[in-house]
């Protein structure tokens, strides 16, 4: 699948300007492969490792994954 910006919600970076989360991280047992991995950019990918925040991997007809952040409350 291919991106042309970061997929988090209403986020315009450019897809050069991101780096890939794995949703099983190799540190863990994780495979390193791109199915494993959605681009964000460094400002959105910080906010997927914060504890203060939630996020929501959702698939996309497309097949491309959209991610949702929240602050938790």
């Amino acid at each position: 699948m291919t991106y042309d910006s970061c997929a988090a919600d209403d986020c315009d970076r450019p897809y050069a300007w991101t780096e890939h989360h794995h949703h099983d991280p190799w540190a863990t047992g994780g495979q390193t492969d791109l199915d494993n991995a959605v681009p964000l950019c460094g400002f959105h990918h910080r906010r997927m490792h914060h504890p203060g925040f939630h996020h929501q991997i959702t698939h996309e007809p497309s097949g491309r994954k959209r991610v949702t952040i929240h602050r938790r409350t």
